[in-house]
């Protein structure tokens, strides 16, 4: 981190953000060295204390050297700092070249093993894979092998697990993702489904990437009633599942 972050955020809060987020980079899963990796990592503020934003931790997140670079040099204007990382839903990462360069190496191949050939976490190989799914760039067959979507010939998209537990978790991402595609923002969403903010987007791009075979939503606006019944009957489903394994 830099002295200019240091200055700005206190060191009580640097390390609440750093042990919430593990010592690991949010956006493509690199890890410091406190979680024996390598990568210098930098405290991120969602919206910049230039435009009103605190240094609460909710207001933080723990990103990369690489990331860093790349999250503020993307920009148009440098001085310019982003408020809002909901467009991450589908946002190209560095992590996301190492993925293509690994499946072109060694796919189609399981999760595992396209996060050991990018040297990066299996949970956030899983998180891009989904993301780069959802724009149809990867896809995943009915055996769980990932590969560029256009080389699988039995994608697993447009169906919902056999296993209760997991069809009834595919079907709450689909409901995330709908109430995204509406417009709402991820902490409007992990309010109303319980959920912690920064999985929703993981919900959303999961959704998006196995297109489940869910009945709409009735009408051209989510029903927040409607949603919340949805909501209800899935978590009851989850909680049926997992008493009777």
């Amino acid at each position: 981190m830099s002295e200019h972050q240091r200055d700005q955020i206190p060191p009580q809060t640097r390390r609440v953000v750093l042990e919430r987020d593990n010592h690991e980079c949010q956006l493509c899963g690199n890890l410091g060295e406190r979680a024996g990796g390598e990568t210098t990592l930098h405290l991120h503020h969602r919206r910049s204390p230039l435009e009103g934003g605190s240094n609460e931790p909710s207001n933080i997140l723990t990103l990369c050297d690489e990331c860093h670079h790349h999250h503020h040099s993307s920009r148009t204007d440098p001085d310019q700092v982003q408020t809002n990382l909901d467009e991450y839903d589908l946002s190209t990462t560095p992590a996301d070249y190492k993925i293509l360069d690994s499946i072109e190496s060694v796919g189609p191949a399981s999760t595992g093993e396209i996060a050991d050939e990018a040297c990066i976490s299996c949970v956030h190989a899983r998180r891009r894979l989904y993301a780069l799914a959802a724009a149809n760039v990867v896809a995943r067959d009915v055996d769980g092998q990932w590969d560029l979507a256009d080389r699988v010939e039995e994608p697993a998209r447009g169906q919902l697990p056999d296993d209760p537990e997991r069809a009834a978790r595919f079907a709450r991402d689909d409901v995330i993702r709908r109430m995204r595609d509406a417009g709402m923002s991820h902490a409007e969403i992990a309010e109303i489904v319980n959920l912690d903010e920064r999985t929703i987007p993981v919900a959303a791009n999961r959704a998006r990437a196995f297109d489940p075979p869910v009945p709409p939503i009735s009408g051209s606006e989510p029903d927040l009633s409607d949603i919340a019944r949805r909501v209800a009957s899935i978590e009851r489903q989850l909680d049926e599942s997992e008493t009777s394994t």
